[in-house]
């Protein structure tokens, strides 16, 4: 029956000789081999031995029927996965059908296995089982809802230097960091305290809605689902704070509609400038990092939670609230981004150089001195903290260079969860992490 076209390939047998069989603790076995085609081109190879469960457990006959039906229903099993290249060949069977006894034939099996909507209800219910047993350890196994909302997707910026001679890098109105920013003649030059700010970014709305979600996330929708789908929007900053704001760095974030009134714009007076560069965009998608785990333990019972800050600030950490060694597996399995520098993202959530940067945003605005860490302000503080959402984080280096002069670390830019949904660019805020 093998090899069988599936969506993205086929699926065939590996070279074990027999390529099914039982193992020595009865285990019916078997070996495939996924191929991944693009254009007829092998682009990828993944082979597995797969075990089926007990041999014993069913006649020969009804192994046969379950094995033949799962290979007819192959390439909609595969679809319901989102291709070959979003799925290992394990993937692709469900012995749990082997115990629904008015299956008896391999067309029944086909039949069953083959139905995009029972294959949607196994799949979650199979990816719930998967996060439930690393939500255990943490103590938020009855939190599935709340920590799976968690996920964000993200777009990570991928810059590569432009030549500002070359007319290719000419045109108005495309993604770009550094460099002069294109604004039409009418708009004014962001300040702060009569000093302009630094251009950053531009991103094409029209480009970053055409991307896919991640795959994995296997729901429609947008890698950048929160901005808008059209115009130009454009970040500046304030690399010092003003004189009147001493934590804050005070942000401009434009949303430009009217993409025919650009031109190429040099700020008013000798500013620092940044090197320009392309942007090309990587979705991704991420937990909140080990450093915001307050979004997690926000989820346990709070007087756990209250106790555990207030022995921080007796100097004598009580018992955690949540298993850090097991959240630090949960983050790791089921965030799908790099964790390599420079890491410059657009929304998701933060990477860190120390420290909450959730906390420091909403700590910037209020001022810490004299908090206790178990206070009722300030445990309100933190619960508030979860309210700001990621719009842009941008990696002081780039290509082994100091890009921004921020001693190495981090500089955001960050916006109320509200602000974002209604597109309320004014509220965006400005905040820094650096060694």
């Amino acid at each position: 029956m093998l090899p069988v076209a599936v969506p993205g390939g086929e699926l065939t047998m590996t070279c074990a000789d027999p390529p099914l069989w039982v193992d020595e603790s009865g285990r019916l076995i078997v070996a495939l081999r996924t191929v991944t085609l693009d254009e007829g081109l092998i682009v990828d190879l993944r082979e597995q031995e797969i075990s089926l469960g007990l041999f014993e457990t069913c006649p020969l006959a009804r192994w046969q029927a379950y094995l033949e039906g799962t290979l007819r229903a192959a390439p909609a099993i595969v679809a319901s996965l989102a291709g070959l290249d979003a799925c290992m060949p394990y993937e692709l069977f469900y012995p749990s059908v082997l115990d629904d006894p008015t299956l008896t034939s391999a067309d029944e099996f086909a039949a069953k296995l083959g139905d995009p909507e029972q294959l949607a209800i196994w799949n979650q219910q199979i990816e719930d089982a998967a996060w439930i047993e690393l939500l255990e350890p943490c103590g938020l196994a009855d939190r599935l809802a709340e920590v799976k909302a968690l996920l964000r997707p993200s777009l990570r910026l991928v810059l590569d230097p432009v030549d500002e001679d070359d007319p290719a890098d000419r045109e108005l109105g495309r993604s770009r960091f550094g460099g002069d920013p294109d604004l039409p003649a009418s708009q004014p030059w962001p300040q702060v305290e009569g000093e302009p700010m630094v251009f950053v970014a531009q991103f094409d709305l029209a480009e970053l809605s055409g991307f896919a979600e991640v795959a994995e996330l296997q729901r429609p929708g947008r890698a950048a689902p929160e901005l808008p789908r059209e115009g130009l929007l454009s970040c500046f900053y304030a690399p010092i704070p003003p004189t009147s704001q001493v934590l804050e760095h005070p942000v401009a974030v434009l949303h430009l509609r009217e993409l025919g009134e650009l031109e190429r714009r040099p700020a008013p007076e000798p500013r620092d400038r940044l090197r320009p560069y392309r942007i090309d965009f990587e979705p991704e998608q991420q937990l909140p990092m080990l450093e915001s785990s307050f979004h997690y333990e926000a989820l346990r019972p709070s007087a756990e939670v209250v106790a555990f800050y207030e022995s921080l600030a007796r100097g004598q950490a009580g018992p955690q609230p949540i298993d850090y060694d097991a959240l630090a597996v949960l983050v790791t399995t089921h965030s799908r981004c790099d964790f390599e520098r420079p890491t410059h993202r657009l929304l998701g959530h933060p990477s860190s150089i120390q420290g909450d940067p959730y906390l420091d945003v909403e700590v910037s605005r209020r001022g810490w001195e004299g908090w206790r860490e178990g206070s009722d302000e300030a445990m309100a503080l933190r619960r508030r903290a979860l309210g700001w959402r990621l719009l842009l984080q941008v990696d002081a280096y780039q290509d082994d260079e100091l890009l921004l002069n921020q001693d190495g670390g981090f500089f955001y830019f960050w916006i109320p969860a509200d602000a974002l949904a209604n597109h309320d660019w004014t509220r965006a805020q400005g905040c820094l992490q650096c060694h």
